[in-house]
């Protein structure tokens, strides 16, 4: 009989607030390590919680609007989901700065270190979710092996 893969999940909210970034990284860290998720799925998802969170701060938003954090995981953090949400407008985009920038890596980072990511809008139409996935490499298929063309 195979053994079915365990999947936890948890949600919450946070004020927008710089003190947010290092709160969020500690509730994934603790759900994380309740889970018993392995030590490098739990410093790759820290750091690009981290980067999602330090964007959703940023974003200028309508009121006092909080912002919302998902996490799924599957395999004891063989597969992890991170959610962030927000109520700004626009999509973030990747951008490439200069070597003497001091910001604008964040999402060079998540695309770095995420399996995919991507942005979905909130089912009210207010703001979006920004999501990435995180896979460690015992799970990543192999890539297709390479077969002869008829035609060669």
């Amino acid at each position: 009989m195979a053994e079915q893969s365990a999947s936890h999940e948890a949600g919450f909210r946070l004020v927008r607030s710089r003190s947010s970034v290092p709160r969020a990284r500690a509730l994934l860290r603790a759900k994380l390590g309740e889970w018993r998720a392995g030590q490098e799925a739990v410093e790759t998802a820290e750091l690009v919680l981290s980067e999602l969170m330090t964007n959703a701060v940023r974003v200028v938003v309508p009121g006092d609007r909080m912002i919302g954090v998902s996490i799924a995981c599957r395999e004891r953090g063989a597969w992890l989901r991170l959610e962030v949400s927000d109520a700004g407008d626009g999509r973030p985009e990747v951008r490439w700065p200069g070597e003497l920038d001091t910001g604008g890596r964040g999402l060079l980072i998540v695309d770095a270190l995420a399996f995919c990511w991507g942005v979905k809008e909130r089912p009210a139409g207010i703001g979006k979710t920004i999501w990435a996935e995180v896979v460690t490499p015992a799970v990543v298929p192999a890539p297709p092996m390479v077969r002869p063309s008829v035609m060669s």
